[in-house]
């Protein structure tokens, strides 16, 4: 049990940066001894769950398939869809036949040929049920695919098909606007058939792995780094400029932003330490990066575990006794903005930015009033206190967070809350999450497209990115009415609706939306972060 104490954790916050100011000179002579001019070193937040592109889900692993993995498009660093393997394609006048038109000579790294039925395969591969990917819903719009992943039809019946070589054709089911920025993902990135089938789970390791991007696998060491080489065979390769990446998995930006003070990073991660980002901002200057991103932060209710799912009025209380402005002004400080929704207020034009819980905007001391009484409605006080644990994955700002929480529930209810926390290595609270072995944790979703559809499958009953287990089947038939509906007015009706559901059932903790703060050295060049709302980066942008 912790003892949580709120102005404690926000004068800590400040005290860190202010010892860390400390004037830090780099030694010039010394960096460029040290750093390897044909090797880039970047930190990718963690050691990466998978490095097969169909299976992987999160931004670390993501980071680096961006690296080694291609598919039919390509995008730019303001995210928006370029030629990539297809160096064109057309649409059909209704909208739901989508045409390919492969370039010649594609290879994979092995120097064998890419042609479209590799793209036939890859993408049966992520739909097929066996293969277990939870994002096979970015095919979801795709003629047959959620009757293939649900079992009920065959993996060969997916909409799509290989006329020859060179020609991709997919039919989907209606008109889907955010198709050609779904695909952009790496889970639909094409894959070598023959390498999988003959050795199974081990085809990524690096003795084994063929690869279809800018980079092939030459070394990974679990827990220590990666390194990946220049692809010669990449159809693009003249472009490529940098010879090898060095992936670092630095778990605490702390000691991220020590080996990059010290020569041993040119990129960091999406995340600086919450004491040094004033401090660095001011020694290192524009070397910081710090963009709004696409993305949300929220706490997940286990609504498989009975006494929360039973109790709608706990998950409100819980939520309205949050101060998203102390937490993102005082105690975050990055431009983080408070949430107070299911979706960003930045999404698709700001289309849902007055979708939000009617008490955002009361004073506090009513939100505060209008928690204690729901929280004593719901069975709790303090002689039958609600005692629970926040799991979060390892990492210092998720765990100030959940501090900075705890401290809120306490100082709102006294003593009728009592919590625990637990930190878990990222693929261990990855696994908790999926099963639903918690009760409230931690979680953030990191928008795949700059589309409404990149947050609804967080809400659909059964879906692999759903992590709080809520099922609403009434919220599932409203966003298939919507995805279907031509119509974009009463399509924003409909998604509104659907939204609100989740919303008002309190499923999860909306907190606030993200921000990434990044640190490039000066000498790493053909970099721009500071529009890429998404944060998908690709290493063969930059050069020294």
């Amino acid at each position: 049990m912790h003892n949580f104490n709120l102005k404690a954790i926000i004068l800590a916050t400040l005290m860190g940066a202010l010892a860390s100011g400390c004037s830090y000179k780099t030694d010039k002579t010394t960096r460029e001894l040290k750093h390897p001019m044909d090797t880039l070193r970047i930190d990718v937040g963690s050691e990466a769950p998978s490095l097969d592109p169909t299976i992987a889900e999160d931004t670390s692993s993501t980071r680096i398939m961006f690296d080694l993995f291609s598919g039919l498009l390509d995008f730019d660093q303001e995210n928006n869809p370029i030629p990539g393997m297809a160096s064109s394609w057309n649409i059909s006048t209704d909208g739901k036949t989508y045409t390919f038109h492969l370039r010649k000579n594609l290879k994979f790294s092995d120097g064998t040929p890419i042609t479209a039925h590799d793209f036939v395969y890859s993408w049966q591969r992520l739909v097929n049920p066996s293969t277990a990917s939870n994002y096979n819903m970015l095919l979801s719009s795709v003629v047959n695919a959620n009757a293939i992943m649900k079992s009920k039809a065959p993996v060969t019946s997916l909409g799509i098909s290989a006329p020859d070589d060179y020609t991709f054709v997919v039919q989907l089911m209606h008109p889907d606007t955010s198709f050609l920025k779904a695909i952009l993902l790496p889970n639909a990135y094409v894959v070598p058939q023959k390498t999988i089938e003959k050795y199974g789970r081990a085809w990524i390791n690096p003795a084994n792995m063929v690869t279809s991007g800018a980079y092939k696998l030459k070394e990974h060491i679990v827990n220590g780094y990666i390194i990946a080489t220049k692809n010669p065979h990449y159809y693009d390769e003249s472009q490529v400029r940098i010879q090898n990446i060095k992936y670092f998995p630095y778990v605490e930006t702390t000691t991220a932003v020590q080996s990059y003070k010290t020569g041993g990073l040119d990129v960091t991660w999406q995340t600086l330490p919450l004491d040094l980002y004033a401090s660095l901002k001011q020694q290192f200057g524009d070397q910081v990066h710090t963009v709004l991103q696409e993305a949300l932060y929220f706490y997940d209710f286990n609504m498989k575990n009975p006494v929360i799912a039973n109790n709608p009025k706990l998950r409100k209380a819980l939520t309205m006794a949050i101060d998203r402005e102390i937490l993102t002004r005082d105690v975050l400080k990055q431009g983080q903005l408070p949430l107070y929704s299911t979706v960003s207020t930045t999404v698709d034009n700001k289309a849902y930015a007055n979708l939000q819980y009617d008490w955002a905007h009361w004073p506090r001391d009513k939100q505060i009033a209008e928690a204690k009484a729901l929280l004593k409605k719901a069975g709790y006080n303090s002689t039958h206190p609600f005692e629970f644990t926040i799991s979060y994955n390892t990492l210092e700002t998720h765990k100030r967070i959940a501090l900075a929480l705890a401290s809120m529930w306490q100082q709102a209810f006294d003593n009728a809350i009592k919590v625990k926390l637990q930190n878990m290595e990222w693929k261990t609270f990855i696994d908790a999450r999926h099963n639903g072995n918690y009760q409230v944790a931690r979680d953030g979703w990191v928008g795949d497209y700059n589309g409404i559809t990149t947050y609804t499958v967080l809400y659909a009953c059964k879906s692999g990115a759903n992590n709080s287990h809520y099922c609403n089947p009434q919220y599932d038939e409203l966003i298939a009415l919507a995805i279907a509906n031509l119509d974009p007015t009463q399509q924003l009706v409909l998604f509104k609706q659907a939204l609100a559901l989740p919303l008002n059932d309190y499923a999860t903790i909306p907190l606030y939306q993200y921000t990434y703060s990044e640190m490039v050295k000066p000498y790493v060049k053909g970099y721009n972060p500071d529009q890429n709302y998404l944060e998908h980066v690709q290493s063969k942008w930059m050069h020294f």
